[in-house]
């Protein structure tokens, strides 16, 4: 099966402004919170019903704001399938980093870079569905 869409990232400069942006405009809701962890990232999501993973999301993380798009990130079925992209990414000339197991909400992921050198993420194991 191809890999399904399933996350942006972005890097913003205030992170409760563009939360609050994001829930005003485009109705969405905060999905995973990280900042209680120590973390620096939030996921926005459609609302989606309870035990249910979302679609997909906005990947919110504040930090200087140096390009307009962190990376974009697909789901695959297998962390075979992530090593098989890994390898051929590695043929071509794209890896950019991994394979790496992170766990956690980000799991098993390899960054590949496009032909304009925007960040292509592949992830198993994220709780996002993905869609084509």
């Amino acid at each position: 099966m191809p890999p399904i869409f399933t996350h942006i990232a972005f890097l913003v400069t205030d992170l409760d402004q563009s939360i609050e942006f994001y829930k005003r405009f485009c109705g969405l809701t905060v999905f995973k919170d990280k900042r209680a962890q120590g973390g620096s990232y939030v996921w926005l999501a459609p609302p989606t019903e309870s035990g249910k993973n979302p679609k997909y999301s906005f990947v919110l993380s504040e930090d200087s704001v140096v390009e307009r798009l962190d990376h974009i990130g697909f789901r695959c079925d297998s962390k075979q399938e992530i090593d098989r992209i890994a390898e051929t990414a590695k043929a071509a000339g794209v890896l950019e980093d991994g394979p790496v197991d992170y766990g956690g909400s980000v799991g098993y992921y390899v960054l590949l870079k496009d032909p304009d050198g925007h960040i292509v993420e592949f992830t198993f194991g994220q709780d996002l569905e993905g869609v084509h």
